[in-house]
């Protein structure tokens, strides 16, 4: 049976426990193939659900064995221009997953990273930064890849502030921890929900007894 046969689509199934089915049973024979054929079935440019189904059975491979995912991350970048949501943040997801394995090509490609996560959804956004982390724990292009982590805190909404902020304190380098101080009090003046302004203390607070 065609390996796009299996997915949620083609089983009338609205869950995604097909397409991790698909996934794990293409980990566990090593299907290089398979991933191939996932992979000209979405250039094949079926019905959208179809297409994200695919895009979200290989997201899934990526997070099990990334190795068999990495000489796909020309086609998942390419798929960030897709007009389906699904396929979108399916494709970050993906790239996520492999971004410690390519991260010279995700951080060549951040123009269109960037350009998907501020027209995406919260899941496109969240994994994208994701990327942002990886690349920023390589110490050539930590400079770099700070700078644009700050663009993101700056403008990330409140209840996505505190999650991206812990997210980078676990690999923060010290040289960046007053720029960090400073972003996270510019962000105090815009935040109203009481929880959200708990969090960004709590973390500020973590912070602070690092000086």
């Amino acid at each position: 049976m065609p390996i796009q046969n299996q997915l949620a689509y083609a089983l009338d199934r609205n869950d995604q426990e097909p397409n991790k089915q698909v996934a794990k049973q293409i980990v566990d024979t090593g299907g290089v193939k398979e991933v191939d054929e996932l992979v000209f079935f979405v250039k094949s440019r079926p019905r959208q659900r179809a297409q994200a189904d695919a895009i979200l059975a290989l997201a899934y491979i990526g997070e099990i064995t990334p190795e068999l995912l990495t000489n796909q991350a020309d086609f998942l970048i390419g798929e960030l221009k897709s007009k389906i949501n699904r396929v979108i943040f399916g494709s970050m997801i993906g790239l996520s997953h492999i971004a410690h394995l390519q991260k010279e090509k995700l951080y060549d490609s951040l123009p269109q990273i960037i350009d998907a996560m501020d027209a995406g959804t919260v899941v496109t956004r969240d994994f994208g930064y994701r990327i942002m982390i990886t690349l920023y724990q390589e110490n050539r292009l930590q400079a770099d890849m700070f700078l644009l982590i700050q663009e993101q805190l700056m403008k990330a909404p409140a209840n996505q502030l505190g999650q991206y902020t812990e997210r980078l304190i676990e690999v923060l380098n010290k040289s960046h921890l007053n720029l960090l101080i400073e972003t996270l009090e510019e962000r105090r003046t815009d935040i109203s929900n009481e929880y959200h302004i708990t969090r960004l203390n709590k973390n500020l607070k973590k912070l602070y007894k690092q000086l």
